[in-house]
């Protein structure tokens, strides 16, 4: 599979910590569209072999066959109609991929690498006619062609993009290290709440704060720390370990047994590699 054309954006967020995503090629996001292409059609195409067999059954009955006829064509009208354009809205904007993206890890962000809602997703789903001129989709492959995140008409209206996400946080659960203390579980809010943005963040920080300097560490722990000690009135004295103290009881909220990522590990040699650990 060409995906060669795959690059990086780096996106700075206002705590001034910076994601980096992979854009995703025409390459890729070509067969994921043939993909969805291939569900929709199916789907057609079953719908017509039933109306088509229902037809057939009612050709003796004139009364009924006209009215059948009718109400098949109407019916798979209806359908070649959501095939063009619900079908991608309503996946866009519930999940951010449709069945065909998440087949071949691809999912759609905004540009600031948030996700998109139902606006963002009908406008770059009305586009795509724009996009596919004057024919095999060439307006759109010129404009990913002459953008650095590879985004066609309807990307660059809607202000979104598609991205192949990174799937090593999903394998590498963070653990608390050393667990919460009696004094700072005494402390601790009953529930922490945080913004996907927040979250996000947070992650960030805790799985690469080893590779930060000292200064560097306690810098990004202040500046993200502020606006939520405002929030939960919460602090201990290492404003890093205020960060992981706050981010393990958000990412624990409504379990109700001790969860991995609050107990320390009770075999560290043996964790994967990838797995991290916040103090």
């Amino acid at each position: 599979m060409p995906l060669a054309l795959d690059t990086l954006v780096a996106i700075e967020t206002p705590e001034h910590i910076v994601f980096r995503h992979r854009v995703a090629g025409p390459a890729r996001r070509s067969l994921a569209y043939i993909l969805d292409l291939a569900i929709c059609y199916g789907v057609v195409a079953i719908v017509g072999v039933f109306c088509l067999l229902i037809t057939l059954g009612t050709a003796g009955v004139s009364s009924a066959s006209e009215s059948i006829v009718k109400a098949s064509i109407g019916l798979l009208l209806v359908i070649l109609f959501c095939v063009q354009w619900v079908y991608f809205v309503v996946w866009e904007g519930l999940y951010g991929r449709t069945p065909g993206k998440m087949a071949l890890g691809l999912r759609v962000v905004t540009t600031r690498a948030r996700p998109i809602g139902f606006a963002a997703a009908a406008l770059r789903n009305i586009l795509r006619a724009a996009d596919a001129l004057p024919t095999g989709y060439v307006v759109g492959l010129v404009s990913m062609a002459l953008t650095s995140r590879f985004q066609r008409l309807g990307d660059l209206v809607a202000g979104t993009m598609v991205v192949v996400p990174d799937q090593a946080g999903v394998a590498s659960p963070l653990y608390l290290h050393p667990p919460a203390q009696p004094h700072e579980l005494a402390a601790l809010p009953e529930v922490v709440s945080l913004d996907a943005d927040e979250r996000a963040a947070l992650e960030l920080f805790l799985r690469r704060r080893t590779r930060l300097g000292a200064a560097r560490e306690q810098e990004l722990a202040l500046i993200i720390l502020t606006p939520l000690v405002a929030r939960y009135g919460f602090r201990v004295p290492d404003p890093a370990r205020t960060l992981a103290l706050l981010y393990d009881r958000a990412a624990n909220a409504g379990r109700s047994e001790a969860p991995p990522s609050s107990r320390e590990p009770q075999h560290p040699q043996h964790q994967d590699r990838r797995q991290g650990t916040w103090r």
